[in-house]
């Protein structure tokens, strides 16, 4: 069998390229713009939530929503009973730029699966869910055997 990783790894770093080809000049990229997407999709949020949600790290959201803010892509609001407790929201704009980023996904996905059935692209869709599920259960797990300063 021949290792599936190299290809997924080299069409995820063409994609991001192709991604931020495409937006270059709007203020999103790759990274953040599915930060946008998953704010639409999903609405509103505490920054810990939106990192479980799209599988990075909470330092990198906070990173990002900082740049997000500055473009007023995003709002962070803290909560009026404990202003330690955030939420994102996105703004207008921001709802755009998702749209922007939703198009240039669009558009790369079409590129490497010309010539793809739309059987065989729901195969694989139904295959990369189980993938995405493993891998999820891998870091939960994972996640729930790092020790804390508790234990």
């Amino acid at each position: 069998m021949r290792p599936i990783n190299r290809h997924v790894s080299l069409l995820f770093r063409m994609g991001e390229r192709f991604v931020n080809r495409m937006l270059a000049g709007s203020g999103v990229s790759s990274g953040t713009g599915i930060l946008l997407l998953e704010l639409r999709d999903g609405g509103d949020r505490n920054p810990s939530a939106l990192a479980a949600a799209v599988g990075v790290d909470k330092s990198y959201v906070t990173r990002a929503l900082q740049s997000l803010q500055q473009a007023e892509y995003v709002v962070v609001t803290p909560d009026t009973s404990d202003r330690r407790i955030l939420t994102v929201s996105l703004t207008e704009k921001g709802r755009n730029a998702a749209g922007l980023m939703e198009a240039a996904m669009l558009s790369w996905i079409a590129i490497f699966s010309k010539g793809v059935s739309p059987t065989d692209i729901e195969k694989l869709e139904a295959v990369f869910d189980v993938f995405y599920a493993n891998a999820v259960e891998h870091f939960t797990a994972e996640q729930k055997q790092i020790p804390t300063r508790e234990t």
